[in-house]
């Protein structure tokens, strides 16, 4: 996968592929988890710009960011989200919990 996870300073930014399906979700999950690891990662953005479809463990993905950066005091925002993506987050919820930037026309 071509650069999906960049780190700058505290922030990890997670760049979304067009689908989000489980096999992607999980190769983002292990990379991830990875940089967490190594760094001391407050905050976690991710990135939809390019994101059209999204299955339930994309969903997963977010929200098992969440519960691991939380207990620590770090947040996680959901930046660029286009309307179809916006309403799968708020019908499953994740807008409860996490913030959501919604997409700009001209970035």
């Amino acid at each position: 996968m071509e650069d999906i996870c960049k780190r700058k300073g505290t922030v990890l930014i997670i760049r979304l592929p067009a689908e989000l399906d489980h096999p992607v979700s999980e190769q983002i999950r292990l990379e991830s988890d990875e940089i967490m690891e190594e760094h001391n990662i407050l905050q976690i953005d991710f990135d939809f710009r390019k994101t059209t479809f999204m299955d339930s463990s994309g969903i997963g993905l977010i929200m098992g960011r969440f519960r691991r950066i939380a207990p620590i005091g770090g947040k996680v925002r959901i930046i660029h989200a286009g309307e179809r993506m916006q309403k799968i987050l708020a019908m499953s919820g994740v807008t409860r919990v996490i913030e959501v930037e919604p997409e700009r026309g001209w970035v």
